[in-house]
């Protein structure tokens, strides 16, 4: 396997110079380094990770931002100036250079409860944004993505003392490549809640990275996606519990149909120190059609004692009891079908933005 390598030079930031000099002086490598490691090339095993670092340094824009004008809500298109909450350089390499090739990044301070959402809406690639939740401070995030070419997005999120943030995301673009990555960093009892509906489409790749980085911190990640028609979806999400009492619950569902490519990792991570964490994990996949590719792999990690853990995964299809009572009653197969997978997608869509998600992934579940 060929080597993978930064598309252009890359010029260190003050921002990553100031972590450390021996940073400053070799971030060209230390990235290289990350880019080809063992655990890099582990979690870009079914999907190649070269088309979507070729594009890392191109120009990319500002993304819509509506709902800022509320009480409490300050935003600036700036140059960073400090690294963002959560960095790993190991992590997410592609990241990290996207952050430093971005010439400004887009900053939103929340430093109240709002009353209204906030509407992010990527229509291409776009800047690095990260959204600070001061202390006590509450939100509603409704994230989209509308384009058809390539596009990459970075979204970093760093939440206070008992800050609450309710994201809802769907990306249903049928682009050329998507990756998203996000980043989400919880203090002391603050509050997470991640409604993710996605379909697939020529290479869709999806990171998420939640660091419970507070004791009681909380975290909650629903996410419903259907792939078909050739269209391949990739799910990476790690979670690390790194103080006390923290919970997080995951519960992932996908449709694979038509030669259709899905794979999901999950990872959770218990520190040592973090006892009293509970933390649940659920993948749930169908395969429909002919020639649907499913991967899975759910990973624990736990360096401490008194935790409760749970994880698992399933690959199946429709149930045949299920098919024969529908059938049975006069339903025609392709309807009863239809129903079964939209019920099975259906308890993953919630939040926000859950009507167009239904209308997208349930709609094109009942016509396939």
């Amino acid at each position: 396997m060929a080597d993978l390598s930064l598309p252009i030079p890359l010029t260190s930031p003050t921002w990553l110079q100031a972590m450390s000099a021996d940073t400053a002086d070799s971030v060209d490598e230390i990235l290289r380094q990350a880019l080809n490691s063992s655990a890099h090339r582990e979690r870009w095993k079914y999907t190649k990770a070269a088309p979507i670092l070729a594009v890392v340094a191109e120009t990319a824009q500002a993304p819509i931002v509506e709902g800022t004008e509320q009480p409490g809500i300050h935003v600036n298109q700036t140059p960073l100036t400090e690294p963002m909450a959560g960095f790993d350089l190991q992590q997410a390499p592609e990241a990290l250079a996207r952050l430093c090739y971005a010439k400004q990044v887009i900053i939103i301070d929340v430093d109240q409860p709002t009353a209204q959402p906030i509407r992010l809406q990527h229509g291409q690639s776009t800047l690095p944004v990260l959204i600070r939740l001061k202390p006590n401070a509450t939100l509603t995030l409704l994230e989209s993505s509308e384009n058809q070419s390539q596009m990459q997005q970075t979204l970093w999120i760093d939440l206070g003392q008992n800050a609450r943030l309710e994201h809802s995301r769907n990306a249903f673009n049928a682009s050329e490549s998507h990756w998203q990555y996000l980043n989400v960093r919880l203090q002391q009892h603050a509050q997470y809640q991640l409604y993710n509906h996605v379909a697939g489409c020529t290479l869709r790749r999806q990171d998420v990275h939640l660091i419970m980085d507070g004791q009681g911190s909380e975290a909650s990640l629903s996410s419903a996606g259907r792939v078909g028609q050739q269209a391949a979806l990739d799910q990476q999400i790690t979670v690390e519990h790194r103080q006390p009492g923290g919970r997080s619950n995951q519960t992932i569902h996908n449709i694979v149909a038509d030669g259709g490519k899905c794979t999901f990792n999950g990872r959770i991570h218990i520190h040592e120190g973090a006892s009293g964490t509970d933390a649940q994990l659920s993948n749930k996949n169908l395969g429909m059609g002919d020639h649907a590719t499913i991967n899975t792999k759910p990973e624990l990690e736990i360096y401490t004692d008194d935790v409760s853990c749970s994880h698992g995964a399933t690959v199946g299809t429709l149930s045949q009891e299920a098919l024969f009572y529908l059938t049975s009653r006069g339903v025609a197969p392709e309807v009863a079908e239809a129903l079964l997978s939209q019920g099975f997608l259906r308890q993953c869509i919630n939040g926000p933005m859950a009507e167009a998600a239904l209308n997208a992934l349930v709609g094109a579940s009942a016509s396939s």
